[in-house]
C-alpha cells in the first residue's frame, strides 16, 4: 500500500475575515493510501483510503495520485471513475496524474472505489499519492510589519527581539521602508529602491553570511508569485515516500539520489534522524513517517520531476503560511508571534502506547531553543534550567526532526495555533526541516517559470526539466525557508529570509527536507 497526501481547490478574495475552520484541516491521524485490488491489460481497480479531508469556505484538501510501471515514468491516464458522489476528480494537463477533491465536508466515508484506464497496456503497476492543500487565488502580503532597523538591530535586556532577517518590504522613495509589500496579481514586479518596488536589505551580523540576493532586477510575469492558485504538499516528504521513489529507479539512478553511509560533522545519518538504509536490494526505513532529511537541491529537483510537482517560490511559501492575513511582527506560520512554551516536563516529548513518537500539551513546533531568545517564548521566572522554547534532546536518541504532523496528533481541540498549521492547513511550515524555495535575488533564479515535472527523470538520476537548471555547483543557486530542529526560533518566522541563498547543488544537510507544489 502506498502512502498518500492531500490538496485543496477554491477561489478566494483579499483579506478574509476570521472564521471557524474545520478540525480536519489541522488534524493529523492516518495517512491516505491506495490499494489496487485488480488489474487488466490497460486498467486498474481498487480503493482510495482517505481520512483527514475537508472543504470549507477558505479552501479544501485533495489527493495527488499517479501510477508507474517498472520504469520510473508515470502512466498517461485515459479515464478515471470514482464510485461516490462525495469526491470528484480532475486530470493534470499532461494526464499523468489525477487530483481527487472532496465535494463537501468530511463524512464517515474513507474508502473511495475507483477504476482507472491508461493509454497503453502494462504488466504491472504501482500507485503513488500525496495529500495536498489548495492555496486559492488572491492578494497577499510579503514581509513583516516593522522597518528594517526594528527587524534587525533592536535588542532587549533578555536578548534579541528574534526579528526576521532580510525580510521583504515595500520600498518608499530612496528605498525607505513603506510597509509590507502587497502581491495583487501575477504581473511583473520590479525589485530595488524605487518607489513602490519590492525591496529587502541584508542584516549586518558580524561573522555571519546573511546574503539574500542582489537586491535588484525584475520578476517577470512567468515567475510564480503566489497570487494564482496552486497546490502544496500538506506534509513534508517522508522517509517512506522517498524510499518509494528510490525503489522505483534503477540502481544507477538511485545511487545518485542517496548516500546511506553519508557522514555530517562526524555523525551518521541516523544520529541526525534519518533512518533510510539499503536491505536486500531495497531502500527501507525504520521510521516511515519521519520527514526525509539529507536532501540536496538536485535530489529535490529529481523528486519533483518524478512526482509531477515543482519547487515553490519564496513568495508562494509566504502565502501558504500567512494566507490573506495582514502581517504581524515576528509571526510564525500559525499566525502568532509566540511559541506555546513546550519546555516544561509535562509538555515534552513522550512515547505513545504504540511506541511511536508523540507530543503532549501545547507543543507545536520542533526548533532549537537558545537562552538569548527568552523574550520570544515568555520569561520563565528564576528557573535556572531555562534554555529556550524547545529542547527534546533528553527524550530522543538522535538530534533531528520529529514525525510529520506530530504536533497535530492526539489533541482534542485543534486549531492553527496549537497544531502549528499554516493558514491553509499545511503542517510543520515553521519547524522540523527547512524547505527548498526558488529565491528572487539572482538573475538565474529569476528566470524560473514554474514548469511542472513530467513524471519521469533522466538516466543519470536528474530531473529533465531544462528550465530548472540555472546555476552550477559553485553558484548561489537556491535557498531554504521555514525553521528546523537545528536552527533557533528566529529563523522559523514567516518573513525570515536567512540562508535563502546557498551554493552546492549536491550538498546534503540533516536539516534540509522537501515540500513540493503543483500548478
Amino acid at each position: 500500500m502506498q502512502y498518500f497526501t492531500a490538496m485543496v481547490c477554491f477561489c478566494f478574495f483579499y483579506l478574509v475575515p476570521a472564521m471557524a475552520l474545520g478540525n480536519a484541516k489541522f488534524k493529523s491521524t492516518k495517512k491516505a493510501f491506495v490499494e489496487i485490488t485488480s488489474m487488466s491489460n490497460q486498467s486498474v481497480e481498487g480503493c482510495i483510503y482517505y481520512f483527514d479531508y475537508w472543504k470549507d469556505v477558505v479552501n479544501h484538501s485533495a489527493l495527488h495520485l499517479f501510477f508507474k510501471q517498472s520504469e520510473n515514468a508515470s502512466l498517461v491516464i485515459d479515464d478515471i471513475q470514482l464510485d461516490t458522489d462525495l469526491f470528484s476528480s480532475t486530470l493534470s494537463a499532461d494526464r499523468r496524474s489525477a487530483c481527487i477533491i472532496p465535494d463537501g465536508n468530511k463524512s464517515e466515508e474513507s474508502c473511495i472505489d475507483f477504476q482507472i484506464t491508461f493509454d497503453r497496456k502494462f504488466s504491472s503497476v504501482k500507485a503513488y499519492s500525496f495529500e495536498m492543500v489548495y492555496i486559492p487565488t488572491g492578494k497577499f502580503f510579503l514581509g513583516g510589519a516593522r522597518s528594517f532597523e526594528d527587524r534587525n538591530t533592536i535588542n532587549t535586556s533578555d536578548g534579541s527581539l528574534g526579528a526576521p532577517l532580510n525580510a521583504f518590504f515595500k520600498s518608499g522613495q530612496k528605498g525607505t521602508f513603506n510597509g509590507a509589500f502587497l502581491v495583487d496579481s501575477e504581473d511583473e514586479i520590479p525589485i530595488g529602491d524605487c518607489d513602490g518596488c519590492l525591496r529587502y536589505l541584508d542584516a549586518q551580523i558580524r561573522g555571519v553570511n546573511t546574503f539574500s540576493g542582489d537586491g535588484k532586477g525584475l520578476l517577470a510575469k512567468e515567475f510564480p508569485k503566489g497570487y494564482n492558485a496552486f497546490y502544496q504538499m500538506r506534509y513534508e516528504l517522508t522517509e517512506q515516500e522517498y524510499c518509494d521513489f528510490l525503489n522505483s529507479l534503477n540502481p544507477q539512478q538511485a545511487s545518485q539520489r542517496i548516500k546511506p553511509d553519508e557522514i555530517f560533522q562526524g555523525g551518521s545519518r541516523q544520529s541526525y534522524g534519518n533512518f533510510i538504509v539499503m536491505e536486500n536490494g531495497k531502500y527501507t526505513t525504520a521510521k516511515p513517517d519521519q520527514p526525509c532529511s539529507f536532501l540536496s537541491w538536485n535530489d529535490c529537483l529529481a523528486f519533483s520531476d518524478w512526482a509531477g510537482m515543482r519547487i515553490m517560490t519564496e513568495l508562494e511559501f509566504e502565502k501558504s503560511c500567512r494566507g490573506f492575513d495582514t502581517p504581524k511582527f515576528r509571526e510564525y506560520a500559525w499566525g502568532s508571534s509566540e511559541i506555546d512554551n513546550g519546555f516544561f516536563l509535562d509538555k515534552r516529548l513522550f512515547d505513545c502506547e504504540t511506541g511511536s513518537s508523540c507530543v503532549d500539551g501545547n507543543v507545536h513546533v520542533n526548533l532549537l531553543g537558545f537562552s538569548n531568545f527568552k523574550d520570544v517564548c515568555g520569561k520563565n521566572g528564576s528557573d535556572p534550567t531555562y534554555i529556550g522554547c524547545r529542547n527534546l534532546s533528553e527524550k530522543m536518541t538522535y538530534r533531528g526532526p520529529l514525525a510529520t504532523g506530530i504536533h497535530s496528533k492526539g489533541k482534542n481541540d485543534l486549531n492553527r495555533q496549537n497544531s502549528g498549521g499554516g493558514y491553509f492547513g499545511s503542517l510543520d511550515l515553521s519547524g522540523n526541516l527547512r524547505e527548498p524555495v526558488i529565491p528572487v535575488g539572482d538573475t538565474g533564479s529569476r528566470t524560473y517559470i514554474g514548469s511542472t515535472g513530467d513524471g519521469w527523470i533522466a538516466e543519470d538520476g536528474k530531473a529533465n526539466n531544462t528550465d530548472w537548471y540555472y546555476a552550477d555547483e559553485e553558484s548561489l543557486v537556491f535557498g531554504y525557508r521555514g525553521g528546523c530542529w537545528a536552527f533557533h526560533e528566529n529563523h522559523a518566522r514567516i518573513a525570515d529570509r536567512f540562508n535563502v541563498y546557498r551554493k552546492g547543488i549536491n550538498v546534503r544537510k540533516p536539516y534540509s527536507g522537501f515540500r513540493g507544489v503543483k500548478n
